[in-house]
């Protein structure tokens, strides 16, 4: 004769279940989220880089205080030593290989 098994245990087996489930889906999505950051990170301080330049270009074609251009080359470069060096409080990674570098060696 077969053992009948007690609603609460099936309850309790299926509960347990789905918080193992639970937990390796958070677990996962951290893990993809840490991975990830740093390349987001990259690509936020590359699309700052380039609205810097841009806002350096029109200063220079309209004119503007020449103190504020040498305010606006000073965050451009320190925006340029973030992209090479990174950021120890944030992960900040470039996916540096020989071409990248050569690039970023002409624009510097």
């Amino acid at each position: 004769m077969a053992r009948q098994t007690r609603l609460s245990t099936k309850f309790m087996a299926l509960g347990l279940g789905l918080l193992v489930l639970a937990l390796v889906s958070i677990g996962s999505t951290m893990w993809v989220t840490r991975t990830l950051d740093g390349g987001a990170a990259a690509v936020n301080e590359a699309g700052r880089l380039r609205m810097q330049a841009w806002r350096l270009v029109s200063t220079k074609l309209t004119g503007m205080d020449p103190v504020h251009q040498r305010e606006l080359v000073r965050e451009l470069d320190a925006t340029m030593r973030l992209l090479r060096d990174g950021d120890p409080r944030r992960p900040l990674q470039v996916p540096w290989d020989d071409e990248t570098l050569t690039l970023f060696g002409e624009v510097e």
